[in-house]
């Protein structure tokens, strides 16, 4: 890894320590100068290259746009760092790509009754419980810590987590019943060191966010599938993203689910309204039948 974006990774996570942004854009740097370009030559042109041979891979647009953000930011720093730094390659406005808008991808709630039987392990089950009944994501499950817990109902308060979330923007989360004796069954069983973090593997250690993934990619393996199916494929953050269609259908206000998930903007909640929208169902199966009363057409044999 260059100096540089050594001493540019160090700087992020002085400013945010809780923060996984130092770990993808270092990543995404080292990814970026991996072809000998030295920082002081690159120019525009190779941005250009750079975004044509990752579309070449397939890369997603999402994922082109981070890297292009971490290496503005990177030219940034380095301006900011010293009045002879390069100059920044990046042309937003002629680098970035549109991305068009995705409606998250929840779980159906039979696939999740099959996924919760293989769960036997009483830390695991604690950990795919917070995805799906409070929204958390799999970086947030990762740096729970024991002084985060809240678990008794104190003053009027439901039991509830002190979390650091995305963007190190702290919130609450309340606790379910079901997620409080799952953590209670998990905390007593535990075991026992130096080591503040909830969740720890056999030695000890704080879970890593790909150790946690990869204990539900082996889930998803062994769930039985019926004949002709593909085998069932479920990712943490779709956890979460049925947590938000769960609250859609229990009609909970749009600003309190933006509260209970930690969006930033509400334009990211509202997005969940149009997988869960039982007024637009509501109509569209009314209007069919009006529909089909005036113009039905037999099916022929």
């Amino acid at each position: 890894m260059l100096s540089e974006i050594e001493q540019f990774q160090k700087w992020l996570r002085r400013r945010a320590p809780h923060s996984s942004t130092p770990i993808h854009y270092a990543s995404d740097l080292v990814l970026f100068f991996n072809n000998s370009i030295s920082v002081g030559n690159v120019t525009t042109q190779d941005v250009d290259q750079f975004i044509e041979q990752s579309q070449k891979k397939g890369h997603a647009i999402a994922t082109i746009n981070r890297r292009l953000a971490a290496l503005c930011s990177f030219y940034r720093y380095l301006a900011m760092m010293s009045d002879e730094a390069p100059a920044n390659p990046v042309r937003l406005r002629r680098h970035c790509l549109r991305e068009g808008t995705h409606l998250p991808r929840d779980v159906k709630d039979e696939d999740l009754a099959r996924l919760f039987a293989q769960i036997t392990s009483t830390r695991d089950r604690a950990i795919f419980l917070l995805m799906l009944r409070c929204g958390l994501r799999v970086g947030e499950v990762r740096n729970l810590s024991l002084n985060d817990l809240y678990l008794y109902s104190l003053s009027g308060n439901l039991p509830r987590l002190w979390l650091h979330g995305k963007g190190d923007k702290e919130r609450v989360v309340y606790l379910s019943a079901q997620v409080v004796n799952a953590l209670e069954a998990w905390l007593a069983i535990r075991p026992n060191g130096n080591e503040q973090a909830v969740f720890v593997n056999r030695s000890g250690k704080r879970l890593t966010v790909t150790g946690i993934q990869s204990l539900l990619a082996g889930y998803c393996q062994r769930i039985d599938v019926p004949a002709g199916y593909a085998s069932l494929w479920i990712t943490c953050h779709q956890l979460r993203h049925t947590f938000g269609r769960h609250l859609v259908e229990a009609r909970v206000p749009v600003p309190t689910i933006q509260k209970l998930m930690g969006h930033a903007r509400i334009r990211t909640t509202e997005i969940y309204l149009h997988i869960a929208d039982k007024q637009v169902q509501a109509d569209y199966e009314a209007a069919m039948e009006q529909i089909m009363e005036r113009l039905s057409l037999q099916e022929t044999a």
